[in-house]
Parts: C-alpha cells; structure tokens; sequence
C-alpha cells in the first residue's frame, strides 16, 4: 500500500491547478461559485471509507484527465477526520467546502450522513452522475464527453 501511494504522489507532484487557489480570497468555496468554472465530483463518505479511498486512488492516478475536463474533486465527509489521505494522494483539484455547506449539500442531494455515493455536477450546476460505489475513470469521463458544454469544449480547442 505504501508502494502505491508513493506511485501516486510522484506522478501527481505539483502538476494540477489549484482549485481551491483559484477561489482564495474572500469568498468562501461553494458549489454555485464552481458553477461555469468547473465539473464538481462531490465523493460523500467518511475519510476512512474504503470505497472513498478507492476511489481517490482512482481519479488520482489520472489526474491529467481531471484537469483537462475540469474537474475538481469535493469530498463531504461525515465527520471530521484528521485527512490522513490527504497527505496520501496530494491532489491539488480537492476542493474543501465548509461545514454549512456540505450540510446542504447533503440536504439538496438526500445524502444519508454514512453513506457512500458519487456524484457528478455539471458545469451548469445540474446533477449528471450518481452512483453508490467507487465511479470508474471510462464511466466518469464518458459521462463528460458526451455532454454538450463538453462538446463545444473539445471544438473550441481544436480550433
């Protein structure tokens, strides 16, 4: 397990984009201020979930597809953990909402307080995935692609 955890810091180094950088100042990270900036992975669970830890692991080992999609990863924990996989997978796309807010976004999704689940917001702050296990990376970023906002994306960048 340490093997692959080293794996995953060394190849994520300092690579990605700091989401929550881009939002540093005043105003506190919330979803509607990710809202046509950036896809919104939001991972309910405990920090200590297997499933959770599965699948950071997951995302984190493809971090260059995140980025290119721009997806930030917000975990809303049931409790407080001293985020021990943080210091783990070091991902700079982890977005931290604050506790006011992740209490609403349990609300707004129906989110019991241990459960594991997944979901997908879309830039345009609409629910696009949802799924009570660990999400793999093709089924994640097939959902993306096939999106329109994602569409004109990949247009735009080929021009």
């Amino acid at each position: 397990m340490k093997r692959i955890a080293l794996t995953l810091t060394l190849l994520l180094g300092t690579s990605l984009m700091s989401a929550q950088n881009a939002h540093a100042g005043p105003s506190p990270v919330t979803l509607r201020s990710l809202r046509d900036q950036h896809r919104a992975l939001l991972i309910f669970t405990s920090g200590t979930n297997a499933q959770f830890l599965d699948q950071i692991s997951a995302l984190a080992a493809n971090a260059n597809d995140l980025r290119e999609r721009d997806i930030v990863l917000t975990p809303i924990l049931s409790h407080e953990d001293n985020k021990p996989w943080r210091e783990t997978f070091r991902l700079d796309t982890i977005v931290t909402l604050s506790a006011p807010e992740q209490t609403a976004a349990r609300r707004r999704f129906h989110i019991a307080p241990d459960a594991f689940t997944v979901i997908l917001i879309g830039k345009d702050g609409g629910e696009k995935l949802r799924s009570s296990s660990p999400v793999s990376l093709d089924r994640l970023l097939s959902t993306i692609d096939a999106m329109p906002m994602r569409q004109d994306e990949m247009r735009q960048r080929k021009r």
